[in-house]
């Protein structure tokens, strides 16, 4: 062996992502997609209680790591000592998947370069999520600039639970940044989930008030350190939901301003022609589709009706799936 010095390897990028009642339907746009990409970094779903054994079966078998984790505090076994010992009660998905992540990061953060935290049915690939330049910073996604944080209802109405009308008030005009999508080195994404994990912690109600509105008051207080805001059609995120209008390049990629294809795709579903164009690309042939809708189909009116026997005798797990 020579005396040349080596390099040292390049450690892998990662893509969180956290699921329940979900069937493989449902994810196999997020799956698909991303194969396609050819990404070679890890992707660790994390699996609630609801999701089946099949589904799981599946999602291994597409390359992803299986994590499961139970519906109750501290939700896995042996959680990382620096890990909250505590969470508001009740407390929705949106708002305890950060302590998943901070607790997968901080036994496993070394490992990987950087870190996406995303939502997965309604998110698909165009490109490696992680093809761009990072450079060092954390770079959030930003929603329709014409929508401010007061007049998206969805927002405004989880901020006035989770933080009262005052709060609400001071961040009104700021611009609107969506919480389903965030990008950057592992470091600052592990401080991310520090700061929001607090943040979630002084939530009035974290069962009504979800991830987003946190994520807005730190961004806006200038909390979050070095920052990159994604803006829809001029970086590597296409929050494309409340967008009235999206461009398709000449192999009907949807394409930033510039003729760049856009590598994260958000909300797609919110725009039926476009959620029948992603069907028709995962799943090519007109016969799997539509057996693939009818089973998934059936399974959803199986799980409703699970649910109102449940309801119907009182069992509290109703009121969490």
């Amino acid at each position: 062996m020579s005396g040349a010095r080596q390099s040292k390897p390049k450690r892998p990028n990662l893509i969180l992502g956290t699921i329940e009642n979900y069937a493989f339907y449902e994810i196999e746009p997020f799956l698909a997609t991303l194969r396609e990409t050819g990404f070679d970094g890890r992707l660790c779903m994390l699996c609630g209680p609801n999701i089946s054994s099949r589904t799981i079966r599946r999602i291994r078998a597409s390359g992803a790591e299986v994590i499961p984790y139970r519906p109750k505090f501290p939700f896995v076994q042996d959680p990382h000592p620096d890990a909250p010992r505590s969470l508001p009660e009740p407390i929705h998905i949106y708002n305890y998947r950060h302590f998943l992540y901070y607790d997968y990061l901080l036994k496993h953060g070394g490992e990987f370069d950087n870190v996406m935290l995303t939502d997965v049915r309604d998110v698909v690939f165009q490109r490696d999520p992680f093809e761009f330049p990072i450079a060092g910073k954390l770079h959030v996604a930003m929603e329709n600039r014409g929508i401010p944080v007061g007049a998206c209802p969805y927002t405004s109405s989880w901020m006035l639970a989770g933080y009262g009308a005052k709060v609400l008030e001071r961040f009104r005009d700021n611009e609107l940044s969506c919480a389903g999508t965030t990008i950057g080195p592992a470091p600052l994404v592990l401080r991310y989930l520090e700061l929001m994990l607090e943040q979630i912690a002084l939530m009035k109600d974290a069962y009504n008030c979800a991830d987003q509105a946190a994520h807005n008051v730190l961004l806006h207080e200038g909390r979050l350190g070095r920052v990159a805001k994604s803006y829809n059609f001029e970086g590597p995120i296409l929050t494309v939901g409340s967008e009235p209008r999206y461009r398709l390049d000449d192999h009907h990629r949807l394409a930033n301003r510039d003729g760049s294809v856009i590598a994260v795709i958000h909300q797609y579903d919110r725009h039926p022609a476009l959620a029948r164009r992603i069907d028709r690309r995962v799943r090519p042939n007109a016969a799997r589709r539509s057996i693939a809708w009818f089973v998934h189909l059936w399974r959803r009116i199986g799980r409703r009706i699970d649910k109102l026997h449940l309801i119907v005798r009182g069992h509290p797990a109703a009121a969490t799936s």
